[in-house]
């Protein structure tokens, strides 16, 4: 017996057997006679009407087994153009049960000569036993979103060519949180269209990428980067420029010697974070990011990511009239915080 749950749509009925130990099981059956489509989640197919039929094609042995002259100009008395099995030899088992064709003695010399040859017979189509359920049903199944962020970094030994290197791991649609609940209630083809989350380390480490990937190194700079916390600063050119003097103590000598620099720009706080299990002193939690379906959620990342780079890289300008205590943004672009639920 087959028992089938299903979600009705308007494309037509998606359809899993649970209790199968093989993911592409219903995959072999024909339903009202064809075959079913894939959908995008690997254990589930779609069928376009609700099925009256399962069934399944089985292949028929080969019939009129025979051997015949590989070469019928040697057709003769004694080497017939045909010839069945039961005049020429004997089926049998060989020592692993394998069916053998044994050549008797008095055809034995002639088997190179000839082929063995059959007739094949059509498939038999054997109808199954089934249960049919609808569970849900829905206007539109969508699939669910292409979840995949950069995250941490780590040292991989086998990339390289063996080399060794950094790499980086992806935060995915299987990174994303659902709640216990709606993970028993729900297939997991539908298991996208609920509440998700992801929790505050991995936006903490999907900001983080994002920045040190894209930020403008001619107007931010990254000045704290650490697994536990991290900053961003914006750099502001001075409206007027001024040299300073600093002592610096060269390796292998006693007496420091003075330096002079010039200096044309400052830096200006204004993007920092650390994250919930970390909760490094000073800096503020990142909230993870929070939505009502994964499709949300993703728009909510992208839109939040889009944000803050584009506040992180835009230009500074000293202000002339607070005597370099203020600072002017080129264009209105609002500030963006570690909040965004």
């Amino acid at each position: 017996m087959i028992k089938i749950i299903a979600i009705e749509t308007n494309k037509g009925y998606y359809c899993n057997e649970p209790k199968s130990n093989y993911s592409d099981n219903l995959k072999r059956f024909l339903f009202n006679g064809l075959e079913p489509q894939p959908s995008f989640q690997n254990d589930w197919i779609l069928i376009p009407q609700k099925p009256v039929k399962i069934s399944h094609m089985v292949r028929q042995p080969n019939i009129n087994y025979r051997f015949i002259l590989k070469d019928d100009s040697l057709k003769s008395k004694k080497l017939p153009l045909e010839l069945k099995p039961d005049k020429v030899g004997l089926e049998q088992e060989d020592c692993e049960n394998n069916k053998i064709f044994v050549w008797n003695d008095e055809w034995a010399m002639y088997r190179s000569l000839y082929q063995e040859v059959s007739d094949p017979q059509p498939d038999l189509e054997v109808c199954e036993e089934f249960e049919f359920n609808v569970v849900f049903k829905l206007d539109e199944l969508k699939p669910p979103p292409d979840i995949s962020y950069p995250a941490n970094e780590y040292y991989d030994r086998w990339i390289n060519n063996g080399q060794g290197g950094i790499a980086t791991r992806n935060v995915t649609n299987d990174s994303v949180d659902h709640q216990i609940l709606d993970r028993i209630i729900f297939p997991k083809i539908l298991i996208h269209e609920t509440p998700c989350r992801l929790s505050s380390k991995q936006t903490y480490e999907i900001v983080r990428n994002h920045i040190k990937r894209y930020i403008d190194n001619k107007y931010a700079q990254v000045t704290s980067d650490y697994n536990f916390c991290f900053e961003v600063a914006k750099i502001v050119p001075l409206e007027l420029s001024y040299t300073t003097q600093y002592e610096r103590t060269p390796r292998g000598r006693r007496k420091p010697i003075v330096e002079t620099r010039l200096v044309s720009s400052r830096q200006v706080k204004i993007f920092e974070m650390t994250n919930d299990e970390d909760k490094y002193k000073g800096y503020t939690v990142i909230e993870g990011f929070e939505a009502k379906t994964e499709a949300e959620l993703k728009n909510q990342i992208d839109a939040y990511l889009s944000d803050l780079i584009t506040y992180i890289n835009e230009p500074l300008v000293d202000c002339p009239h607070c005597q370099g205590k203020g600072v002017l943004l080129n264009s209105k672009v609002e500030p963006v915080t570690t909040k965004h639920s």
